[in-house]
């Protein structure tokens, strides 16, 4: 199994990753608690092979399939390889998304579990604190055991640019799409139009993140689509044909998505040629279309 390239992995963890932190009572002794940690990415069962790339360039961590989402994930949760492995690699190629402050305060539960503080009522707490401020914090049961809970201050993230043309292609793998709109056109004489989509969308909170890779690509818009999420599309066939191809083929994805822009890429070759415009062409696009993302065997 290939490796792949560590920025790349970065953008893949930004785009899907999930750092979790679970606090549940031990079966055993009720006064204590098990704390477990991990780091895990899930994608459809069509990319599995990139969760074995992960593996294999990481060398540590285990995937297994999920049935309520049809999902393999890759996980791990061993504090040995998250310490000596998965740290290291985050900390030399670090997250760019807000999901960064989620890193930072997990590294600092690590650190406390390393101390052995845990064990200690204080240290424990100290671990709900962080983990109030992590992802979506606590649930009801932790609230009511840990009481006198104060959240840690979430750590700042502030987007400084892209480092390294492979954390596009990572985070590509997981937030983009690229996919094809035909509709009805009364300025057409098939009465059809296509239109090209490669769209990356966002929490409002990572729009500077968005507005960077528009200027990445120099090309693009980026929308605010509601109050909590925002968008990075571009529709011009042009910066497809002189921006959005070459870097993919030069930064080539991995994935099941790698497909997808082939046949995004053969659809613009023949509306290069005005073929959209021909029945001929049409149907040839009308099917690419259908065998694109979801439609994808």
């Amino acid at each position: 199994m290939k490796k792949i390239h560590p920025w790349t992995l970065t953008g893949l963890i930004d785009a899907e990753g999930s750092l979790g932190v679970s606090i549940v009572k031990d079966t055993k002794r009720k006064s204590s608690y098990v704390i477990t940690l991990f780091l895990e990415i899930g994608l459809n069962v069509k990319d599995k092979t990139l969760l074995e790339c992960i593996q294999t360039t990481l060398g540590v961590g285990n995937i297994y399939y999920k049935s309520s989402d049809n999902t393999y994930r890759w996980k791990v949760s061993n504090i040995n390889q998250l310490s000596n492995v998965i740290i290291p690699h985050l900390t030399t190629y670090p997250l760019l998304t807000q999901k960064r402050a989620d890193f930072e305060l997990f590294v600092k539960i690590i650190e406390i579990i390393k101390r052995k503080e845990h064990i200690s009522f204080n240290g424990l707490q100290e671990i709900v604190n962080l983990k109030a401020s992590l992802n979506l914090g606590l649930t009801d049961s932790l609230r009511s055991s840990f009481p006198n809970t104060v959240a840690v201050s979430r750590p700042k993230v502030s987007f400084k640019g892209i480092p390294d043309p492979n954390w596009l292609t990572g985070f590509t793998e997981g937030e983009a799409c690229f996919f094809i709109s035909i509709y009805k056109s009364l300025k057409t004489k098939l009465g059809l139009a296509v239109q090209l989509v490669f769209k990356i969308t966002q929490h409002s909170r990572d729009v500077e993140l968005l507005k960077g890779i528009e200027k990445f690509f120099a090309c693009g818009r980026v929308e605010k689509r509601s109050t909590n999420a925002c968008d990075f599309t571009v529709n011009s066939l042009k910066d497809f044909d002189n921006k959005i191809v070459p870097f993919f083929l030069k930064y080539p994805l991995h994935g099941s998505k790698f497909s997808n822009f082939k046949d995004f890429n053969k659809i613009i070759q023949i509306m290069k040629v005005k073929g959209h415009l021909k029945k001929e062409g049409l149907e040839i696009i009308q099917n690419i279309k259908a065998g694109m993302n979801t439609g994808r065997k």
